[in-house]
């Protein structure tokens, strides 16, 4: 048997997933998705910031890459191209692992925006930048939300355990993300080609202009990992302490929310035809952007741990073609 790995390299966050030749699942890494080329260790330091090595140059991911004061994001399909973005954002989560110098093997399922993920030359260029951090056996493009729905349709061995709804059913899903929306149907366990959207409607935009206030009324400059973490919390650290946010400051959410959900009746109607409407990403833990589509869909639920759910359903099916079935 081989190990399953479930890298989801997201607009907003890296989420990865091992799960072990023996189908123990480890535990899973997380970090912005931010890096920043390091600079010298300050002499005198108790403690110096990881960085990987991407072609003679070293980075800091995640968290470490705020000490250059301006971490580079890339919310674009350039990302596929930048000879460094995602080979050190993999490193970084390889290294969180354990694993020595990134030297990760095994069978790799990770995706792409559900739009993006039917141009094969996309798909060809994301295999080309995992490549170049680590040498997987195997390494499948799919549409990203469909990961979401393998985290609940397959265990640890790859095996098919999902309820009746699921396996025999029609089944809607939400992949709510930093950048994008992703949507799918699948019937009797079957992807429909023409149910993959991709919208420009994650949770960016209401994240900015949510930032823009709590900066101004708080008189401090902030990021936007620093706002998610305010919206998850509902409070923000200021001066050691915390503070509660302002009257209405949820109103771009909620807005967004809104819109995302007229888009889903545009899409799906009434929804009466599907079964489950199942929410996942990171965006589904945010109650203002789930709230809306719950009251036009009924039917509609938030899996368990939104946010680690693709890469979840990566690692499980990367564990399927592995033969852990």
């Amino acid at each position: 048997m081989i190990a399953g790995h479930g890298p989801n390299i997201g607009h907003g966050y890296v989420k990865y997933v091992v799960i072990t030749a023996q189908g123990a699942e480890l535990p899973a890494v997380v970090f912005p998705s931010q890096i920043a080329r390091s600079s010298h260790a300050v002499a005198g330091g108790l403690a110096q910031a990881a960085s990987v090595d991407i072609g003679g140059t070293r980075y800091w991911t995640g968290d470490d890459a705020l000490l250059a004061g301006s971490p580079t994001t890339i919310l674009s399909q350039q990302r596929l191209s930048d000879p460094a973005f995602i080979p050190a954002l993999l490193r970084g989560a390889l290294d969180r692992f354990g694993y020595l110098d990134g030297a990760a093997s095994g069978i790799c399922v990770t995706g792409l925006p559900a739009s993006w993920a039917t141009d094969g030359e996309l798909a060809r260029r994301l295999g080309e930048r995992l490549r170049e951090a680590t040498a997987y056996q195997v390494i499948k493009v799919i549409p990203e939300p469909l990961g979401l729905i393998y985290s609940l349709l397959l265990d640890n061995n790859g095996r098919i355990v999902g309820d009746a709804s699921l396996q025999s059913g029609k089944v809607g899903i939400v992949d709510i993300g930093h950048l994008t929306v992703d949507i799918a149907v699948i019937r009797n366990l079957v992807p429909v080609p023409a149910s993959l959207d991709t919208w420009q409607l994650g949770t960016s935009k209401p994240l900015a202009q949510v930032r823009s206030q709590l900066a101004t009324m708080f008189d401090r400059e902030l990021g936007m990992v620093e706002a998610d973490k305010a919206v998850r919390d509902g409070a923000l650290r200021v001066g050691g302490r915390l503070a509660a946010l302002p009257m209405g400051w949820d109103r771009p959410l909620i807005e967004n929310g809104e819109q995302l959900a007229s888009r889903l009746v545009e899409a799906w109607g009434s929804g009466a035809g599907l079964d489950v409407v199942l929410i996942g990403g990171g965006g589904a833990e945010v109650p203002q952007l789930v709230e809306a589509i719950a009251r036009r869909f009924p039917q509609a639920e938030v899996i368990v741990e939104p946010q680690l759910a693709i890469a979840r359903g990566y690692a499980r099916l990367a564990r399927r073609l592995g033969g852990g079935q």
